[in-house]
């Protein structure tokens, strides 16, 4: 029981922390969106860091959904209901 909570505690933590990771990273690209504004519309440097920006962006999400799977999908398989056994009238 108490392995459970604490597991249960910890992935609380961990997607706390990857919410956060993704509203920080929301606020990076906001404030490098500001700043490129005033760089000319076909710059490099413009390019390559909001390309960059967003892939680190894109990259926080699929950590996260990822994660966020992960959980739901221990959580089932850890059920008493689901026995994966070679017959498949006694699996569910």
């Amino acid at each position: 029981m108490f392995q459970l909570l604490g597991a249960a505690s910890a992935s609380g933590y961990i997607i706390t922390a990857l919410f956060l990771l993704v509203a920080i990273g929301r606020l990076a690209r906001n404030a490098l969106h500001k700043l490129t504004a005033r760089l000319p519309k076909r710059s490099a440097l413009k390019h390559h860091a909001t390309a960059s920006l967003s892939l680190v962006f894109f990259c926080l999400l699929v950590i996260r959904v990822c994660f966020v799977a992960t959980v739901i999908i221990d959580s089932t398989i850890r059920d008493d209901h689901v026995k994966v056994s070679g017959d498949p009238e006694r699996q569910f």
